[in-house]
């Protein structure tokens, strides 16, 4: 088991969880609200995750059972996709019974880069659970 309490970036009940890199501008940023939900916080790639390129982020809500992959991206929408692939892939297992989310925020979202094969598939796959946006995400979990 790789999600260990003792490896998250946030408290249990943390008002507000902010995924980003450092000197970096992009950023998904949840809010739990009155501090109802257990959360756990995890940075993936290059962390937890070494041997290979994975998303960035993993945010979980263990109260709800939700887990929310993020990938901060530079311009290039569509390499997030294998990211976020591989992310769900290393972990869906250990999250089994969790509904999946995931978020991708770029430096910007190009128009050709969303009309891609493998981002429209992905999209059609997940649906409402995939979310992009430029610059900064913020969400309630």
């Amino acid at each position: 088991m790789l999600l260990t309490t003792d490896q998250s970036l946030c408290k249990a009940n943390q008002k507000q969880i902010v995924s980003k890199d450092r000197k970096e501008s992009r950023k998904h940023i949840a809010y739990n609200p009155d501090q109802a939900y257990q959360v756990r916080h995890y940075r993936l790639d290059g962390n937890i995750v070494r041997q290979t390129k994975c998303c960035d982020f993993l945010l979980i809500n263990d109260t709800l059972k939700n887990a929310y992959f993020i990938e901060l991206k530079g311009g290039n929408v569509d390499e997030a996709v294998p990211q976020l692939e591989r992310g769900y892939g290393l972990f869906h297992s250990e999250l089994a019974g969790y509904q999946y989310y995931f978020r991708i925020v770029p430096s910007r979202v190009r128009t050709h880069d969303i009309k891609k094969t493998a981002f429209r598939k992905f999209k059609d796959k997940w649906g409402s659970h995939l979310q992009y946006k430029s610059i900064q995400m913020e969400e309630t979990l």
